[in-house]
């Protein structure tokens, strides 16, 4: 196995991320989609711990930085999700200049956010023959319980009367990141993954998206479709237990959807 830094371009800005590659190649591939505020290697080095051990399975694995995130370029106040839908685009046009990769086994794993954008891009490019999804939201619309989580105190209206929002996390997002997202029937997009199989794995206290929007996610998509829900667990897999179980389950599914 080897890993290796790779950058590839996205509307002009580099993006930074990581190419992890089994001893036989080519091989069915994944990329790994962060979630809002996140990077490549994810809370608790929960994306490291993911790719290499589907590499160890014999996937290649792509983790990279979306644009403004991480190492790559780009300023986090001007990301939207619009954007972050175009890199996955650009990750796969990089992956389709690689030898290392089976054009035809290529799926995708989001978590948080990075399952929404995950969704999205999926529901109009074929290229992308399977899906899981880690604590995704279904419908950003009902989002809004959550702000206090991710902004503070605010109101959704309050945010966007604001050119701008900082983040209890030190980061800053522009108002059009808010404008966009709204924009985005996450559901709609979710039901056009099929005939491509979609893993939905969510915690069952998960107090950021609650496993709600698993549940509308599941009732959306068509078959083929399994969810997979973890006890007790909470977003991120915040446990080295849960983070297994995520892991391991997600690696059972693309073994049985590429591995044939």
């Amino acid at each position: 196995m080897e890993e290796i830094f790779v950058t590839f371009l996205s509307e002009g800005e580099k993006v930074a991320g990581m190419l992890h590659v089994p001893d036989k190649i080519p091989a069915p591939s994944i990329i790994l989609c962060h979630g809002f505020t996140g990077n490549r290697i994810e809370a608790h080095r929960l994306f490291v711990y993911a790719a290499r051990e589907l590499c160890k399975k014999g996937f290649a694995v792509l983790r990279f930085d979306f644009r403004g995130c991480g190492e790559s370029e780009g300023s986090y106040d001007s990301i939207t999700i619009s954007d972050e839908v175009k890199d996955l685009g650009s990750a796969l046009d990089f992956l389709y200049t690689r030898n290392e990769v089976l054009k035809d086994k290529i799926g995708v794993i989001g978590l948080s956010l990075g399952g929404v954008i995950s969704i999205l891009k999926a529901a109009d490019d074929e290229r992308i023959k399977a899906v899981c999804t880690w604590s995704s939201p279904g419908d950003l619309r009902e989002m809004e319980s959550s702000i206090k989580n991710m902004f503070g105190e605010m109101s959704l209206n309050r945010i966007l009367l604001k050119s701008y929002i900082d983040l209890p996390t030190g980061d800053r997002i522009g108002r059009k990141f808010v404008i966009d997202a709204l924009k985005h029937n996450v559901l709609k997009s979710v039901s056009k993954i099929s005939p491509r199989p979609i893993l939905i794995i969510h915690g069952t206290k998960d107090q950021l998206v609650p496993i709600t929007h698993a549940e509308k996610l599941y009732e959306n998509a068509l078959e083929p479709k399994e969810k997979y829900y973890i006890e007790g667990s909470d977003h991120t897999f915040n446990k080295w237990d849960w983070q297994w179980q995520a892991i391991n389950r997600t690696i059972e599914f693309f073994q049985k959807v590429f591995q044939k």
